[in-house]
């Protein structure tokens, strides 16, 4: 089933599976080819399919994101300043990168219904997640990774040193993935 842009944009508001699972299927290999074709690895280009719904997903409810028939680029943008911001924490501050697990979603590679279901309750409990953690986390949080405010910005919002804000950046993240977790769990996920 193809969908218009407006139909993707309630789908997400009222959290239909089926949008989601046609927003896999429709951009996740034009998200792992611009990965991959940008050194990135298979894990780090399916990781990035999940970060990139995510956001557009937080933009849509947040009503950051208005429809006017420009979706296919709003997720090219998401996708190559989400890529190009891994790079750049990549390779200034190793021991933040993807690998280290911080803010991972599970993959599912099958593209049946259930998995669909199951992304959009990850999706959920990240969310969830963000709203249950304390304060400077959530700030933090919500200004790096959805707002995309560079860390140095954060820091002089903030009146955080950079190099301790760059360290309580990976404490937040290891604490979100926890909170999700725990959300996933008391769920029966």
């Amino acid at each position: 089933m193809k969908y218009t842009s407006e139909e993707i944009i309630s789908g997400l508001i009222q959290k239909d599976s089926n949008v989601f699972e046609y927003l896999y299927k429709k951009y996740g290999s034009f998200i792992t080819g611009h990965v991959r074709k940008n050194s990135g690895s298979d894990e780090e280009a399916r990781e990035m399919v999940q970060i990139v719904i995510l956001e557009l997903w937080i933009a849509v409810k947040e009503g950051r994101y208005e429809e006017q028939g420009k979706l296919d680029r709003y997720i090219y943008q998401l996708t190559a300043n989400s890529w190009r911001e891994e790079l750049r924490r990549k390779r200034n501050h190793p021991q933040s990168s993807l690998d280290d697990g911080a803010l991972q979603i599970r993959d599912e590679t099958n593209d049946s219904l259930a998995s669909a279901i199951v992304k959009d309750q990850y999706l959920q409990a990240i969310h969830d997640g963000i709203q249950q953690m304390g304060e400077p986390c959530r700030t933090i949080i919500q200004l790096y990774h959805l707002n995309k405010v560079s860390l140095q910005d954060v820091a002089t919002q903030m009146q955080y040193d950079y190099d301790n804000l760059r360290k309580r950046i990976f404490d937040c993240r290891k604490k979100l993935k926890k909170i999700a977790e725990q959300i996933l769990q008391s769920n029966g996920v």
